[in-house]
C-alpha cells in the first residue's frame, strides 16, 4: 500500500517550472525522458509524434521570442526544451498524453519542466526548426532544475487577472466537491464522497 501511495504522492507533486538554474540537464536523464515518450500510449498505437530536442542557447532563446505571451519566457534560460510534432491530423489527445509523460519523466529525475504555447506563432516555430507545413507545432516543454523553491507552480493556474506575474500566481487546487459530479453533471457528491481535496 506505501508503494501505491508514493506514486500517488509522486504524480500529486507535479508542478509547472518557470525559472530554471543553469546546471545542464544530465544525458542519462535526457534519454530516459525521451525513451519514456518513445513509449507513450497512443490511439491505435499510431505514435503521431516526432521530437525536436533543442539545448542551443540562441535557438531557445529565438523560441522565446517567436510571440508575445508571457508563457514563452522560460524557453529563453531554459537547459534544454523539446519540442513535441505531430504528424497526423487530430492528434491532440495523444498529443497531450505525450506532454505530461514528459514532464513526469523529468521529475522522475528531479528536473523540473513546463509548457510553452506558440499559440499564432507555430508557424514561425515551424520555420525555426525546420518542421515541415503539413505536420502542427503547438507547444514547447523546458526542462531544467528548478532555479529555487519559488520557480515550484501549479501546473494549472487559477488566475482571475491574467496580468499577474507568473511568480504571483496563487498556489493549490480547487477542493473537489467542487469540480466533482456523479453520473450526471449538477449532481454533487455527498458529503462522504467530497472529502478528499
Amino acid at each position: 500500500m506505501s508503494q501505491a501511495r508514493d506514486r500517488i504522492d509522486f504524480l500529486r507533486r507535479l508542478r509547472s517550472i518557470r525559472r530554471f538554474s543553469t546546471e545542464p540537464v544530465p544525458q542519462l536523464a535526457l534519454d530516459d525522458v525521451l525513451e519514456v515518450a518513445r513509449w507513450t500510449g497512443s490511439s491505435g498505437n499510431r505514435q503521431p509524434w516526432e521530437l525536436v530536442v533543442v539545448r542551443e542557447r540562441a535557438t531557445l532563446r529565438a523560441l522565446a521570442e517567436v510571440g508575445p505571451a508571457p508563457g514563452l519566457r522560460p524557453l529563453a534560460d531554459a537547459p534544454l526544451a523539446i519540442v513535441p510534432v505531430l504528424t497526423r491530423q487530430f492528434a491532440e489527445i495523444d498529443g497531450g498524453r505525450l506532454l505530461e509523460r514528459i514532464m513526469l519523466a523529468a521529475a522522475a529525475h528531479g528536473l523540473g519542466s513546463g509548457l510553452a504555447g506558440f499559440g499564432d506563432a507555430a508557424a514561425a516555430v515551424k520555420e525555426l526548426l525546420g518542421v515541415p507545413a503539413e505536420h502542427t507545432v503547438r507547444v514547447a516543454v523546458a526542462i531544467g532544475f528548478p532555479a529555487d523553491a519559488g520557480a515550484r507552480l501549479v501546473s494549472v493556474e487559477r488566475r482571475v487577472d491574467r496580468r499577474l506575474p507568473l511568480d504571483r500566481l496563487p498556489l493549490g487546487r480547487k477542493p473537489l466537491a467542487e469540480i466533482l459530479h456523479l453520473e450526471r453533471y449538477r449532481r454533487p457528491p455527498t458529503a462522504p464522497e467530497a472529502a478528499g481535496e
